[in-house]
């Protein structure tokens, strides 16, 4: 008979519009199956609460510094590690996890910020918050992360191999069990559309059936390399081609300034922040990510899902998920470079298409919400019955 275990999660606010959210959202709807589980967050959107308890969470939801700073010293006295089996923190907001998905490490992610802050036009009220949140939530992942005498480790599951490798870069986390649990995608959301339902997509949002659309996806447009896109765009001729940018910046503008500045501001849609993502993406072509950092981006699955092909940089979770040839291409951060990988796709038809058939068999293999549940299920017993397998 399958143990019932209690489970607490500990996250600032569960939704399904940031990432590290949504992964909790899915796992915690289906662990709450067969497990009693509770939610220590101060929202809870987008999320089945009818087997779930939720325990909100009050506090400062702004600024972000304010945010953590709150929820971590409520947490110290609300989420007591001895009521709960496991206590599955995300990231470093609660001091009592025995289980810790960590999908960055602030340390790694502050090197891009803070050549960002160099080399971008970055307001100094931006730099200092920005350096305030990522000096306390550092402190607050060395208080839990490393080592501590007398205290049991507790489970890492880093979603992709370099989170890990800069888990271990960073801190000390002795012998602590780690086990690499992947983001994934709703393969009944996010999945391959009928030429019918494209075609309409396209007409709706003025596209064009013969036209090629590469597919940008999120916010933080520096750190996901937007302008490197841009710049890509502008030295593909071809005037079929066009680029679609879904999400929202502070700094739009200057992104809009770029494209007139390269001469495609009539090929790039700024189509901000939308619910339908899942059918934009099913009715684009290639999914174009040239970004700095990530720690496994949740777009590039949920692309993949769609079947498109994926051309991005070499970090964090596309390294793992991208076979060059396969399932996409690797980018340097190079415009010139990423307009001659994205020529491979726009030229061959029959390439795009074996690819996508591919992108989307390795998503229903190994990366749906169902297959992360079950492994986190599976990586809560083995801690618990000390099977340090890894």
């Amino acid at each position: 008979m399958r143990r019932r275990l209690r489970i607490a999660f500990a996250m600032i606010n569960c939704n399904r519009l940031d990432g590290s959210a949504r992964a909790v959202n899915e796992v915690a709807e289906r662990l709450a199956e067969h497990h009693e589980v509770h939610l220590f967050a101060r929202k809870a959107e987008d999320i089945d609460l009818t087997r779930i308890r939720w325990r909100k969470m009050p506090g400062l939801p702004w600024p972000a510094v304010a945010d953590f700073v709150t929820y971590y010293s409520l947490a110290e006295f609300r989420i007591r590690g001895g009521s709960f089996d496991i206590v599955h923190a995300v990231g470093a907001n609660a001091s009592a996890a025995n289980v810790i998905t960590i999908q960055n490490i602030q340390p790694a992610k502050r090197v891009f910020l803070d050549a960002q802050n160099v080399s971008a036009k970055v307001s100094p009220a931006r730099k200092l918050t920005r350096r305030l949140y990522l000096d306390i939530t550092t402190r607050a992942e060395a208080t839990v992360y490393n080592t501590r005498p007398g205290r049991k480790p507790p489970l890492f599951l880093p979603v992709s191999r370099g989170v890990e490798r800069e888990l271990r870069q960073y801190y000390d986390i002795g012998n602590a069990p780690v086990k690499i649990i992947p983001n994934a995608a709703d393969t009944d959301v996010f999945k391959p559309l009928t030429p019918s339902e494209r075609s309409a997509w396209r007409k709706t949002n003025g596209l064009g059936e013969q036209d090629l659309l590469l597919i940008f996806v999120g916010g933080e447009w520096d750190r996901k390399g937007l302008d490197l896109a841009i710049r890509a765009l502008q030295q593909i001729r071809d005037e079929r081609v066009k680029l679609l940018v879904m999400g929202r910046d502070a700094e739009q503008a200057k992104f809009q300034s770029l494209a007139a500045e390269c001469g495609v501001n009539r090929r790039v849609f700024f189509l901000g922040f939308r619910r339908d993502v899942p059918v934009a993406l099913g009715s684009s072509d290639i999914f174009v990510f040239p970004s700095w950092y990530e720690a496994f981006s949740l777009a590039t699955i949920e692309a993949a899902a769609c079947g498109l092909p994926i051309v991005a940089t070499e970090i964090n979770g596309t390294e793992d998920f991208i076979v060059p040839g396969e399932t996409g291409f690797f980018i340097r951060h190079d415009a010139e470079h990423i307009a001659s990988t994205l020529a491979k796709l726009i030229e061959h038809e029959g390439e795009r298409r074996r690819i996508s058939l591919n992108a989307r068999r390795v998503v229903e293999q190994s990366y749906t919400w169902d297959r992360v549940a079950q492994q986190t299920e599976e990586a809560y017993l083995e801690y618990l019955e000390g099977e340090q397998k890894w």
